[in-house]
């Protein structure tokens, strides 16, 4: 039998190679017996450790449920189901949370489950105007619920210089007005929204933009639409009575995703390569690199 310490920045994980689970008891569920489980945790415990610097949080924590969900929702958006399982499973045993399914979007588009279009009507029959126009809005750019919040015209302010923003961004994209949002670590991204639903946003400026505060994180907004957490809720509330389930708001995104994903794909990417260049048009922190373009 062998023994090794892992020690991450979140917390000290004891494993214990070789040791039936039988034997440990209540301690199964925190021991690690498995040298590859051992080496899967130490991954993930990575990965959101990088996630969490690139997005401005404290490595140190604390940890909050939301923040982890959040984490493993945008590594959905990348990674097949089965990484995105081992990667969960393994953050809710170090952090001791009970952590749901969360379905990677490349099986999402690939199977075509990410919310419909006659979804998203059943859901904005429901939902006041402002709510409503977020919910064309986020389906349309793919945004985040607190991106809403940071809509800016394109002549207002600049995407972060620090990114390199490729050229092939929205290709395949036709009649489009560029505005950009403030998304996660304070990026600035460019973002694509048809010219019908700029000019309904338009038609909702504020005279002088107010202050917002979404959970914790203070924002200006220059349109008076919904977002943020009461967004979120509006939509899972609205489709719950237009469609007698609770859809969240997330699979605006997904829809987002999988339609440029097609998109794409007719102009002859190919399915990993639309994934990727999608991925950044979503707001990830990602290199770019040979691969955004086409076959």
């Amino acid at each position: 039998m062998s023994k090794s310490n892992v020690i991450s920045d979140i917390r000290k994980s004891v494993a214990l190679h070789g040791v039936p689970k039988s034997e440990l008891g209540e301690l199964r569920r925190t021991i690690i017996t498995s040298i590859g489980t051992e080496r899967v945790t130490i991954q993930a415990e990575r990965r959101f450790l990088e996630w969490r610097k690139e997005n401005g949080l404290g490595l140190n924590g604390p940890y909050l449920k939301a923040e982890v969900m959040e984490f493993i929702q945008e590594y959905a958006e990348t990674h097949v189901q089965s990484h995105v399982d081992t990667t969960r499973i393994a953050l809710g045993r170090v952090l001791s949370l009970r952590l749901p399914p969360v379905e990677s979007l490349i099986e999402i588009v690939r199977a075509g489950r990410a919310t419909r279009w006659e979804e998203v009507k059943a859901a904005t029959s429901h939902q006041s105007e402002p709510n409503a126009v977020s919910t064309l809005v986020a389906l349309d750019a793919g945004l985040r619920a607190v991106e809403l919040h940071t809509l800016r015209r394109a002549d207002e302010i600049e995407p972060s210089r620090h990114r390199v923003w490729p050229k092939t961004m929205f290709l395949g994209r036709h009649n489009v007005v560029r505005m950009v949002v403030i998304g996660k670590g304070g990026l600035r991204r460019p973002v694509a929204l048809s010219r019908c639903l700029a000019d309904a946003l338009e038609a909702r400026r504020r005279l002088e933009p107010v202050n917002i505060v979404d959970r914790g994180v203070r924002l200006q907004s220059y349109y008076r639409i919904g977002g943020g957490q009461a967004f979120s809720q509006s939509f899972s509330d609205a489709s719950l009575r237009g469609l007698g389930a609770s859809c969240g708001a997330h699979g605006l995104r997904h829809a987002y995703a999988q339609r440029r994903v097609r998109e794409l794909m007719a102009l002859n990417y190919e399915f990993m390569q639309a994934i990727r260049l999608v991925s950044i048009e979503l707001g990830h922190f990602r290199p770019i690199l040979a691969y955004y373009q086409p076959r």
